[in-house]
């Protein structure tokens, strides 16, 4: 993904989904968020930096809020699509959203974690 984003910015780390701490390492031991045997793994340390990602037990459960709050943002997105073509029909609502949210599962996983650990971890470049 090019963005103009520069190295330091939490942006650049979440959506690169990269290390917090160094922002060269990858979050995600594959590449592919639809590969699904690889899609939710994670090393336990940054193979560049070696931050730790396992900070305690249960820490990316704390992700689950954010992906929460996504999902209903994008639920509420999604109904409002709907409803203009279709009104107030259950049906067509129901299926628009289950398309949706098993089309972006992984990629809502992934960045609810790289968002999550970008809260609790801070930036420092090489030069630093």
């Amino acid at each position: 993904m090019n963005t103009p984003l520069k190295k330091g910015t939490k942006l650049y780390s979440i959506l690169h989904l990269k290390c917090p701490h160094c922002q060269e390492g990858d979050l995600f031991l594959g590449k592919n968020p639809y590969d699904l045997k690889l899609f939710d793994k994670m090393p336990d340390r940054c193979p560049v930096c070696g931050e730790n990602f396992v900070r305690e037990t249960g820490f990316y459960w704390g992700a689950m809020m954010v992906s929460h709050a996504t999902t209903t943002v994008i639920a509420v997105i999604v109904h409002i699509v709907i409803h203009l073509f279709y009104g107030w029909e259950i049906l067509p609502n129901l299926l628009a959203f289950l398309v949706v949210f098993a089309l972006l599962l992984p990629i809502i996983f992934r960045s609810s974690r790289a968002i999550w650990i970008n809260l609790f971890v801070k930036y420092k470049s090489k030069e630093s």
